[in-house]
């Protein structure tokens, strides 16, 4: 009950809680009829006054013994003090004076749930979904199921769980904002757009359903179908900034780019300050080549969240595109402040202190990407900072970072071709000579490598001619 639920029966409600209290302080004995102890818990539970609240309950059903209402509202307290036991008690002393609550089952179900033993859990929803025919009550108990399921991780069963609310109630506001959750858990997509059909030809105003239809559709990569759905949910419901970002995300898919900004402008606007929508603005510039006006959007990003690293880092992106190295650098290291162990990151930073020719910060930064965890960077990153590190004329560091790469990669095509390369510059031709034909005997295709970092070697006849024994 809200405060000004309250407010209205101001003097009943305050002066009733006074009287009570003063009993309780008095060790005095007085009665208050059902309807009186119910504002007075209640009262306790708006002000989160738990023990209050179920030392009133204690006294109510002392008054009132044969009201299960006082148990059942006992034993929903004491669940978050873990009181299995006792809820249990209350709640079998319910169901003996009133068999057709299903917040018993709802309850009973909690107790097992909150104890992990999910299939007991289970089990007493399912029964009181087989004895209750009341449609209100097999939809809370089919939620209920749905949040079992969901702590077990069995999101097929949530899934159905919440397909069988909605064909109660299909337009049940709970079931359809759960949906789309359990949907993309489970890989039900176009199990999701069948259903939401069926539910919008009886209720074609429901934006939720509408929503839920446009997510399937844009996860299926059917962005234009997706963007059809979003526009109802804004057509219905023109406040639903949600819809508005997942259509701009359908037209940045599309590459629609101005039309993924107007999307996002007017979730801006029907939203609280959001980061991410200020990112994805920035984003779409930056794919309009509109570098200043994209690094204002992630500036913006970064005033609401001053971790936001990928917002620094797309600046640095944004600057690299324009060329301008050491401005790039300068929010790569922003962003490797917040997340030191990028890989993305930390390759963004190799690439421009290659571009500027600076040997030392390179290899200190190649130096960072070997020591990050080995799940965290690709093969194809050891052969780009090994091309750098050649072009640098670092042959010796280039070799000794293919060596620690195929130690932690194993066997790379590009790796024997790199160390060719190497061994070529050294002037020693004969282990040049062996690490070819160890590249071409197993990866031919990728010979051209070679030529990309020596091209003197296109004119050597020996060369073509050994390529050419692999073919």
């Amino acid at each position: 009950m809200e405060e000004n639920e309250f407010e209205e029966e101001n003097v009943d409600v305050r002066a009733s809680v006074a009287q009570y209290e003063e009993m309780v302080t008095n060790h005095q004995s007085q009665f208050f009829d059902v309807n009186i102890f119910e504002h007075i818990v209640s009262y306790y539970e708006q002000h989160e006054q738990w023990k209050k609240a179920i030392r009133a309950l204690d006294h109510a059903i002392e008054q009132h013994p044969y009201s299960s209402f006082f148990l059942i509202r006992k034993a929903s307290l004491l669940i978050y003090y873990r009181k299995f036991n006792a809820v249990l008690e209350l709640l079998d002393k319910a169901e003996t004076m009133d068999p057709f609550d299903s917040t018993i089952y709802v309850l009973r179900s909690d107790v097992y749930a909150g104890k992990r033993q999910y299939e007991q859990a289970i089990k007493i929803l399912e029964e009181g979904i087989e004895k209750f025919n009341d449609p209100i009550d097999k939809e809370e108990l089919l939620l209920e199921l749905a949040d079992v399921y969901e702590d077990c991780d069995e999101y097929e069963n949530v899934f159905d769980s919440l397909k069988k609310v909605l064909d109660i109630i299909h337009d049940n506001e709970e079931a359809l904002s759960r949906m789309w959750y359990s949907v993309e858990l489970a890989d039900k997509y176009e199990e999701s757009i069948s259903l939401h059909q069926e539910i919008l030809d009886k209720n074609p105003y429901s934006y939720l359903a509408w929503h839920n239809l446009g997510n399937a559709f844009y996860n299926l990569d059917l962005y234009e179908k997706a963007i059809e759905s979003y526009e109802f949910v804004t057509a219905i419901n023109e406040s639903c900034d949600l819809a508005y970002r997942d259509c701009g995300d359908a037209y940045f898919q599309l590459k629609q780019y101005h039309k993924a900004i107007e999307q996002f402008q007017r979730a801006i606007e029907f939203s609280k300050p959001y980061e991410e929508l200020f990112f994805s603005v920035g984003y779409c510039l930056e794919k309009l080549k509109d570098y200043n006006k994209a690094r204002s959007y992630y500036r913006k990003a970064i005033t609401i969240d001053p971790k936001y690293s990928e917002a620094y880092f797309r600046i640095g992106e944004t600057f690299k595109r324009e060329k301008l190295w050491e401005n790039a650098i300068h929010f790569y290291k922003k962003a490797l402040r917040i997340l030191p162990d990028s890989a993305t990151y930390l390759m963004a930073m190799a690439n421009s202190f290659y571009n500027l020719g600076e040997i030392e910060p390179f290899i200190f930064t190649c130096q960072s990407v070997m020591a990050l965890n080995a799940k965290l960077k690709t093969k194809t990153d050891y052969e780009k900072l090994a091309g750098f590190l050649i072009d640098l004329g670092c042959t010796e560091d280039a070799l000794n970072l293919i060596d620690f790469a195929a130690f932690e990669k194993g066997t790379v095509g590009s790796y024997a071709y790199l160390r060719s390369i190497c061994y070529f510059k050294f002037g020693k031709r004969k282990e040049a000579i062996a690490w070819l034909e160890d590249g071409l005997s197993n990866h031919y295709a990728k010979h051209k490598l070679l030529f990309r970092f020596a091209p003197e070697l296109k004119s050597d006849p020996s060369i073509a001619f050994i390529i050419e024994q692999y073919k």
